[in-house]
């Protein structure tokens, strides 16, 4: 319990989680609702955390594309949001993308066979 707010007292003094900082700690930070972007310094360090914390394979353009995209669509009243959510939605992103293609795949082999017993 000391050892968690010593790590939390360096992490708001530094801004950054040093390399030993428990999982409870860092998960903690994520469930935190955080102030959202509003100038691009500010969007470029909260990009890069929830991008980093995510870990998924898309492109980064991809991901700064799909993040711009949940910030525009946030209410009105929506001014700090947990990294959390952007990171699960990020990564849900994925699992949409895969299943898309997936679905995609299907469709175009189940209409060459159609096609190909039709004549």
């Amino acid at each position: 319990m000391i050892k968690d707010m010593v790590y939390k007292a360096v992490s708001a003094v530094t801004g950054q989680n040093l390399d030993g900082t428990p999982v409870s700690v860092i998960s903690a930070q994520m469930n935190e609702p955080r102030p959202l972007p509003m100038t691009r310094p500010e969007w470029d360090e909260w990009s890069g955390r929830i991008m980093a914390g995510a870990m998924v394979g898309a492109t980064r353009e991809s991901q700064l594309f799909a993040l711009a995209n949940l910030l525009m669509h946030l209410g009105p009243t929506e001014d700090h949001k947990p990294d959390i959510f952007f990171i699960k939605s990020l990564r849900k992103f994925c699992v949409n993308q895969v299943a898309e293609e997936m679905r995609q795949e299907l469709h175009a082999a189940k209409k060459a066979e159609t096609e190909a017993t039709a004549n």
